[in-house]
Formats: C-alpha cells, structure tokens, sequence
C-alpha cells in the first residue's frame, strides 16, 4: 500500500513538473510573424465584412423560406475576417481572452496568431492550416501549432485536427451553407456552394 502511495507522488510530481516547463516555454518568447502581412484594424473594412455577412444571412433566409437549396458564393479579405474575428476574440469568455489576432490567408494556407491571456499569463500562438474542399471533398493539414516557445509534435496536430474535423461534421457550429468549393489565395478566402433551409 505504502509503495503504491509512494508511486502516485511521484507520478503526480513528474506530471506537475512537466506541466511546469511546458508553460515556462510557453509563456515566454513570441511567436515569429515575419513572413505574415501585418494587418491593421479598420472600420471601413469591418462595416464591409458585416455586410457580406449580411448579404449571406438573406440568402440563408431565403434558403430556408423557400424549403430549397439556393446556390451562393461568399468570399472575404483576410482583413475582413481579421476585423470579424478581433471583435470576438476581445471579449471575455470562459477560458480568458485573446488579443492581436490576426487571420492571415496565403496560397492554400490559412494562419492564426495571436496572444491568449488566460489564468494571468500569456501566451502567444500561431497555426497553420492547410486546407481546400474541392467537390464537396475537404482535405485539411495542421502545419505547425505553436504556443510560445513549444511547437506542436505531428500527432498532437493530427488528434487537433480529428477532433476540429469531428466537430465541424457533428454540426456545431451548423454553418448555413453546403461547402463545395473553398479557395484560399494570397489575401483572400472563396467559398461556394449552396445555402441550405
């Protein structure tokens, strides 16, 4: 009894400790943006994205009044998804904030940074994420997953990517389109497919 006791401290002590160093590093240093488009907030270029967004609820709404599939097409800057996107970020929900986040769009490659502030510490993140839906197939491959100084193995990234997957295909969050063709070039995102009742 007294070995198995003696056992779980120090199970419990190696687990606290490497819980220790993993967010030593991953609070401390940045995270490296150099070769990301710095993008700066703009009102202009919000009121924009909020009525694309606008434009695509009607059509949703037609979808759904009409009891029919309604072909659509959507397509937003990488600032515009940064400016939508910094409005959420901003807020306090349950597991902190994040601030500086960026949604930055390259050939086939959408990244994410920004800083997580959670528990009174922060920490900087960056992902990369392949991805392309070609014929209503979706193909996605997370690159690198960096908080701090630690940089994701490829199984995390891998059981990270089952999981979003996982999610997305059980319906949460329900996206009011049928994705048939999503397109990700230099500074922009195109989707297309058929708004669904």
């Amino acid at each position: 009894m007294r070995r198995a006791l003696v056992f779980g401290i120090w199970v419990l002590l190696a687990v606290a400790g490497i819980l220790v160093v993993l967010g030593v590093f991953a609070t401390r240093g940045s995270v490296d943006i150099s070769d990301l488009a710095r993008l700066q907030p703009d009102p202009l270029v919000r009121t924009q994205a909020e009525a694309k967004l606008n434009a695509f609820g009607q059509t949703s709404e037609q979808a759904r009044l009409a009891g029919r599939a309604i072909p659509a097409q959507v397509a937003f800057t990488h600032d515009e998804m940064t400016a939508l996107l910094r409005d959420w970020a901003g807020q306090e929900h349950g597991f902190g904030s994040v601030t500086d986040v960026q949604l930055t769009f390259r050939l086939r490659t959408l990244t994410l940074t920004g800083v997580l502030h959670s528990v009174g510490l922060s920490f900087p993140f960056r992902i990369d994420i392949v991805v392309t839906t070609e014929n209503s197939q979706r193909t996605a491959e997370i690159t690198r997953f960096q908080v701090g100084e630690v940089y994701a193995p490829a199984f995390v990234r891998s059981l990270l990517l089952a999981l979003a997957e996982s999610t997305l295909d059980a319906g949460l969050p329900r996206l009011p389109i049928a994705i048939e063709t999503l397109v990700i070039t230099n500074g922009e995102l195109l989707v297309s497919g058929v708004a669904v009742p």
